[in-house]
């Protein structure tokens, strides 16, 4: 299967410091404000506590990001980079061969839920802000349409499992069905009531049912 390309523009060009010092605290920076999303506190600490928080200066935060908008949307490309990088790894055709549907879909769901679950600040930012930012929420459809397209390639080759009257139908559907479920379950909590293998388990039912 080749390989897909970035299914969209950077939305911000990262700083790329030169000194050692200045890359850590670049790295400082950015794991400070995935911990701060992931706590719902980004949106009201200021920028010196924040720089506080990443040992750096707040003269060296303005030196690398600028403001604490484009720490965010850092914050996200890298999402959508990391993202991007799994579901083409995961899809990759050849290691799917003589294997069947319900391992593909054990794995999907698991890299769905890994995701959804160590990375749920970020990710709650980036449904939050797709709601309200109709560029961003074209991008948002874009990962989603590389993901639906990768997933859909390596069902296809699983076809003969699949006893839905509408097979093509079907592989469409099931991708943005469990995000929406986990995407749900990010914002609310719907499903807290679940540990993280039993939520596999149902979602990995979930489709399964569904296509067979």
């Amino acid at each position: 299967m080749p390989s897909f390309p970035m299914p969209f523009p950077q939305m911000i060009v990262p700083p790329e410091p030169t000194q050692a010092r200045s890359k850590q605290a670049f790295e400082r920076l950015l794991l400070v404000g995935e911990q701060l999303l992931a706590e719902n506190r980004f949106d009201e600490i200021g920028v010196a506590d924040l720089a506080k928080l990443a040992e750096t200066s707040v003269g060296t935060f303005y030196r690398l990001l600028g403001d604490k908008d484009t720490l965010s949307r850092l914050l996200l490309q890298r999402f959508f980079s990391d993202m991007v990088e799994k579901v083409e790894t995961l899809t990759e055709l050849r290691q799917w061969e003589g294997r069947s549907l319900e391992e593909f879909i054990r794995a999907m769901v698991a890299m769905f839920v890994a995701v959804n679950g160590g990375r749920s600040g970020v990710l709650r930012a980036l449904i939050t802000r797709a709601s309200q930012d109709a560029q961003f929420r074209d991008r948002v459809h874009q990962i989603n349409h590389l993901i639906s397209q990768r997933t859909v390639a390596v069902l296809a080759s699983k076809s003969s499992s699949i006893r839905h009257p509408n097979p093509t139908q079907a592989m469409m559907v099931v991708p943005p069905v469990l995000l929406g479920i986990l995407n749900q379950h990010t914002l609310t909590g719907s499903l807290s009531f679940l540990s993280g293998a039993a939520l596999e388990d149902e979602l990995v039912r979930v489709a399964l049912n569904y296509l067979t």
